[in-house]
């Protein structure tokens, strides 16, 4: 059976083999959490298979070595020979911690290594690096050899052609050391040549042999003790074929970490790296590593910007999947998609006239779920919802049975209608049947661009769609719920996790604020589904995808996913919008009185840095010392901007945060119902007078920088929740639902908010007045 065990103790207290389990495939966290609980199951464990050992011993070290030592335990208790214990460690890579693995864990180990070059690394072989340019590796080659050895010395040096072999045969000599040669053109002297190089040496002497890699099967040299890569193998296969001429050598396990015996050779491997090899230099200095080896700060550096031109070719390559989803790439050096943000292709697309919003809050519909933080679907538009009214005419049209017009002539990535029961979709097709393949002829792969889900249908089901239905781009969009991980250093997600998300959130609305936004990616954190009971005239959060995530222990926080995010965005400097996207950014009330599904009538993010006239501005131009200078001033009537401002109330305070940084300049004014802030953030005046639903106490308010952000504090005169800010709408000022998250995060999302247990200040906050117009309550309560 396959095991997989969360991070929930009771999961794993109250896990039940079936009856007759005999091999049990599962993760070194699993195993150990389960042993942890139920350890009697040790004593049935007979074989202990570690499959991919070197990922194992570098992912999860410690899980690993911990099983081993339980493992070894009941061998010393308990002698079984019907049914021996076992451990059988399999992988394609030589890992350090192997030896140690075999040294405690093992009696009588059976090792077998099938790639030269890993045989190599278990042997314990010197290998040594030279960065040179290839009109000096000559002089290199000469710097490397040892022309007065303690020991006898042999050594090869492998090049790639008959001239090469002639002209370092040449070098060698003139420096007074014995040079044998052999390449394709002497193979009559192989016996000859064979015969010199098996001579027994005496202490101190030297002798070489220069040599392309097709004679290295006919001389079958296995007992050198220097290897020189003159010219770069041309494959792994034939470096370590090369490397296997040291194999008499070798060193053992048991010989190793044991003083060395006199007369012991220490056997070394030179690689020559220049310009004409530097697409090979990432994966030299991954097999340093693994040796151990001494490696040159100049090699690093080499690297850094070999990945760095790798990095630039993939600039139209899809940006990382593993990047977008949790902020960083394992393997970046391999990995063949691009992990820099390119301002030509992720500047955020358009789904009308309009682009993908970079911030605020949006309300989505998931219809494809990848993974459980992986979605695709639409952005929920209140104000003018063109799929909406396409949706409405493609049904229309396409009810009309004249109108089904078959396609006969199918291309690919033509787009299509389809039918699916009584809803049509616009399809894209991907893939058509090859004519090789008769069973898969008739059918394609489609991509539903409007919900980003994949299908083969039949192709005689694609519909002829008009001219009139294309033009709306695709309306799919790909989500990425920020924050969370999956837990035991894994990369995929389980699917357990992946099912429970899909049944919780697909087709439903959700509300989400957005955290960035590159091509037709959005980032978000929170993702919540909120209810509104109609009898109590109040909204309650349901769920919040990541607190599910890790409620159910399969996941861990990611805090720093956000940051990694900004860094990418930031580093590749994208243009900033100077306009609020306002189909996606408006007071929420008004979008969820549309919407099927009414949600929480505060929320939304308002429209950020509205122009306005300073001259129509009531605001109050007496100066305060709530700032560390006056305002400049300006002769000319000023052009001002109005803050985009988040708030939330305690008991007896209302807490604003004004949404910009870097301020210098700033004023406050309090009056008993009303409040003015000016400031000066660089060559822009924000200004903003607020009149208040409800009366302050105007000695006891501050304002004051917070995380370069301006907070205001305004102290209440009763002590009661404010239905809200205002008393007239401004799409400026919004709820922070930050503070929402922050007091739900509080309980380490251990339960999902439910009507029952909700706590009281976000009642107060999501009621309503029966008292109040459907206007006013739409407005910056949000």
């Amino acid at each position: 059976m396959v095991l997989t065990i969360g991070l929930h103790k009771d999961e794993a207290k109250n896990m039940k083999l079936p009856r007759g389990c005999d091999i049990i495939v599962t993760t070194p966290h699993s195993l150990l959490r389960l042993f942890k609980y139920q350890s009697l199951l040790f004593l049935r464990l007979c074989h202990l298979i570690l499959d991919e050992v070197e990922v194992l011993l570098s992912e999860a070290n410690e899980q690993v070595f911990a099983i081993l030592d339980n493992f070894k335990k009941n061998i010393e208790v308990e002698g079984r020979e019907s049914a021996p214990h076992q451990i059988v460690a399999a992988g394609v890579r030589w890992s350090r911690h192997l030896e140690h693995v075999i040294q405690e864990f093992m009696t009588e180990p059976y090792v077998v290594i099938t790639a030269m070059e890993e045989a190599a690394l278990c042997g314990s072989v010197q290998q040594v690096v030279h960065l040179c340019l290839e009109s000096e590796k000559t002089s290199t080659l000469l710097q490397t050899l040892d022309f007065i050895p303690s020991q006898a010395q042999k050594t090869l040096i492998f090049t790639c052609s008959v001239a090469e072999t002639e002209t370092v045969c040449k070098v060698v000599e003139s420096c007074s050391v014995f040079c044998l040669k052999m390449h394709k053109e002497m193979v009559f002297d192989l016996k000859s040549i064979l015969e010199q190089w098996n001579k027994k040496l005496s202490s101190g002497s030297h002798i070489v042999l220069a040599l392309t890699d097709d004679c290295t099967p006919l001389l079958a040299i296995t007992d050198a003790t220097c290897v020189i890569h003159f010219s770069f193998p041309a494959s792994p296969k034939i470096f370590g074929e090369r490397l296997y001429c040291m194999s008499d050598h070798f060193q053992s396990l048991t010989e190793q970490g044991s003083p060395a015996k006199p007369g012991d050779m220490k056997t070394r491997s030179v690689l020559l790296l220049t310009e004409r090899s530097a697409g090979h230099a990432v994966g030299v200095l991954r097999y340093l590593e693994r040796a151990d080896a001494k490696i040159p700060s100049e090699l690093y550096q080499f690297t850094a910007g070999v990945l760095e031109a790798k990095e630039e070719k993939k600039a139209r390559r899809p940006l990382c999947p593993y990047l977008k989803a949790f902020g960083f790439c394992k393997h970046k050096r391999i990995c063949p998609e691009r992990h820099h943000v390119n301002p030509e292709i992720d500047m955020p697309r358009k789904l009308s006239d309009q682009a993908i919003p970079t911030f605020g809050y949006i309300k989505i519909i998931p219809f494809y779920i990848v993974n459980a933080t992986h979605y695709f679907g639409r952005i929920v538009d209140k104000h003018v919802d063109l799929y909406a009214t396409l949706n409405a005419e493609m049904k229309e049209y396409f009810e009309d049975a004249s109108n089904k017009t078959t396609v006969e002539q199918v291309e690919k990535f033509g787009l299509y209608g389809l039918a699916e029961k009584t809803v049509f979709y616009r399809v894209q097709v991907l893939e058509m049947g090859q004519e090789e393949d008769q069973w898969a002829l008739d059918k394609v792969l489609v991509k539903f661009i409007d919900e980003g889900r994949t299908g083969i249908v039949p192709r005689d089901q694609l519909l002829r769609l008009p001219e009139s239905f294309r033009p709306l781009p695709p309306q799919a969009v790909e989500f990425i719920v920020c924050r969370v991980k999956p837990a035991d250093g894994e990369i995929e997600w389980n699917p357990k996790v992946t099912r429970y998300i899909h049944h919780k959130i697909i087709g439903k609305l959700h509300d989400a604020k957005v955290i960035l936004a590159l091509g037709n990616t959005v980032w978000i954190d929170p993702m919540v589904h909120i209810t509104k009971l109609l009898n109590l005239k109040t909204s309650v959060i349901d769920y919040n995808v990541r607190a599910e995530i890790l409620s159910m222990g399969m996941g861990i926080d990611n805090s720093e996913h956000i940051e990694q995010l900004k860094k990418l965005y930031e580093g590749a400097k994208m243009p900033t919008v100077e306009k609020s996207l306002s189909q996606t950014l408006t007071p929420p009330s008004e979008g969820l009185r549309s919407t099927q599904q009414e949600d929480v009538d505060r929320g939304s993010e308002g429209r950020a840095d509205s122009e306005t006239d300073a001259e129509n501005q009531k605001h109050e131009t007496a100066p305060e010392n709530t700032g560390d200078a006056s305002i400049n001033k300006t002769t000319e009537p000023l052009k001002s901007f109005h803050p985009q401002i988040k708030w939330f109330q305690k008991d007896d305070v209302v807490i604003l945060r004004m949404r910009i940084r870097n301020v210098k300049d700033y004023k406050c004014k309090y009056f008993r119902d009303r409040v003015t802030f000016s400031a000066w953030v660089g060559e822009k005046f924000y200004l903003a007078d607020l009149e208040l639903q409800a009366n302050i106490i105007k000695d006891d308010c501050k304002c004051a920088i917070k995380n370069d952000e301006p907070v205001i504090t305004l102290a209440k005169e009763r002590r009661e929740p404010w239905r809200s800010l205002l008393r007239q709408r401004n799409p400026n000022v919004a709820f922070d639902f930050d503070h929402w998250e922050e007091c739900e995060e509080e309980s380490h999302f251990s339960k999902v908010v439910h009507t029952k247990n909700l706590s009281c200040k976000v009642a107060e906050v999501t009621s309503e007045d029966s008292d109040q117009t459907s206007e006013d309550d739409g407005s910056e309560s949000e």
